[in-house]
Formats: C-alpha cells, structure tokens, sequence
C-alpha cells in the first residue's frame, strides 16, 4: 500500500515537473512554443505509473527555431489618448497635432489629465496657431519657449502644481490662470477636453 502511495506521489511530482518546464518554456518567449512532450508511462509490468527521468523530459521536448526581430520593427500600438489629441488637433490643423504624445508623456509624468494642458493651448491659441510668445500656445507667464516640448513640459509642471492644491478641474484652475474671464475660460477649456476624449 504504501508502495503504491510513493508511486503515486512520484508520479504527481513527475507531471508537476512537467508542467512547470511547459510554461517556463512558453513563458520564456511566445516564439519558443514548446511542441511536443512524450514519455513512456508503462513500465515493463504494464503499471500505469510513469517511468520518466529528467534526461527524458529534455530529451522529449522539441523546441522550434527562435527568431529575433529588431526592435524597430515590432508594431506597438499607440496610446488611444496620444490618438484622441492627435485627431483632434488634426481636424482644426493645429501645429501641436505632432506632439500630441508629449502632452501624454508630461501628463503621466505630472499626474495630471491628459487632456487639460492640450485643451487650453486650443483656447488660448488655436493649438500653436497665434501664440502669445514663441512656442507658448498657453499664454503662460511672460515669455516663450525654446522649442514645443518645453512649452508642453514647462506648462505641465505648472499644472500639477494646481492639482496639488487640490485645483484638479478648468472651472477651479480658472481663477488664478484666466481671472477676467473665468467662468467662461473655464468652460471653454473642459468643453474641449470633453470632446477631446471621445
């Protein structure tokens, strides 16, 4: 009986072993599939109990051929959010349409919404189109920018520092960024980030 009870409990530990070298092989690359696992599991007494070492695991095991492709040619979808920005300053041929992952990648960065530093460029300049100073599409502070990436980066942090007061919206942000027309900046600018998202 307890025989039959190690046999059983070797046998476990086989097919656990098994399966733990299956999906470390398929784990360890989607182009490395682990195609074909054999093994004898009678023994010469006609026992259903199997008869497997680790040199026949490896042995059973086919690996097909792995292909390395470059980097560059690996199609990565894009993020939907650098998408809806893009699209959206496409259709009104806003020079900022090209940087629209910067906005994401500042956004991230800053923990900010993705949407609110590119809706109010849209508000304040028509997205690069008339800017206050060069490459300042926001009307921020009182000079420009080096280049658009500084501007979106530059603006971003400015943000976040709204948001960390708690200022997490236009209408609450507007106060202090458009006093003399407020409401109606504020508005403007979430009824741009709220077409920008669909």
């Amino acid at each position: 009986m307890s025989s039959m009870w190690l046999k059983s409990r070797k046998l476990l530990s086989i097919i656990s072993a098994v399966i733990f070298l299956g999906v470390l092989f398929s784990a360890a690359s989607e182009r490395v599939p682990v195609t074909k696992l054999y093994g004898d599991l009678t023994e010469n007494t006609g026992s259903a109990y199997a008869r497997l070492s680790a040199e026949d695991i490896m042995d059973s095991i086919e690996i097909e051929e792995i292909i390395i492709v470059p980097e560059e040619s690996i199609d990565i979808p894009e993020d939907v959010r650098v998408t809806k920005i893009r699209n959206y300053f496409a259709r009104r041929r806003a020079p900022l349409a090209e940087y629209a992952h910067e906005f994401v990648k500042a956004a991230d960065h800053y923990s900010i919404d993705y949407r609110i530093v590119a809706a109010i460029s849209i508000i304040e300049s028509g997205g690069g189109k008339k800017n206050f100073r060069p490459h300042n599409a926001w009307g921020w502070g009182k000079g420009g920018f080096n280049d658009w990436t500084e501007g979106i980066w530059s603006v971003s942090a400015g943000i976040s520092k709204y948001y960390s007061r708690g200022l997490k919206t236009p209408k609450l942000i507007s106060r202090w960024y458009c006093p003399p027309n407020a409401e109606v900046w504020g508005n403007k600018v979430q009824g741009v980030m709220n077409v920008m998202a669909m």
